[in-house]
């Protein structure tokens, strides 16, 4: 399917990452893995820009709120919806919270018995939706 929509997913442990693949590509998107925060860092500089991002609040390198906020510094992924996973939810709420020069994910997925519905709903929310 050449018109699928994209989804990077940042996740550290496969196991994590091939479900969470695994629902995305059920979903009709194509998927794009990263296991690394310096390699999350790097793909913000190239093209295509993702329909959704998928970012691990905890990652070797580079932390997720900080790949949170350079991602949000740039002009192309500014709009990109951003959700965190993690297994520390209260950690994480924090992110879905503005503060002032704080950057907010769009939402945060507990990593879970509840995270396939959770990102079930995200990908339909977002499916057929042009990045940007």
């Amino acid at each position: 399917m050449a018109n699928k929509n994209l989804i990077v997913i940042v996740e550290d442990n496969e196991d994590f990452q091939d479900l969470y693949g695994v629902v995305a590509d059920m979903a009709g998107f194509e998927v794009e893995r990263i296991y690394d925060g310096e390699e999350a860092l790097q793909r913000l500089e190239r093209e295509p820009i993702p329909t959704i991002l998928l970012l691990d609040s905890r990652l070797p390198s580079v932390g997720g709120p900080e790949i949170l906020q350079a991602a949000r510094s740039k002009e192309k992924w500014s709009q990109v919806p951003i959700y965190m996973i993690t297994a520390d939810l209260r950690g994480a709420q924090r992110l879905k919270t503005a503060t002032l020069g704080e950057p907010m994910a769009d939402g945060v997925i507990e990593k879970g018995a509840n995270s396939i519905h959770r990102l079930r709903e995200l990908f339909e929310k977002y499916k057929d939706k042009t990045p940007g």
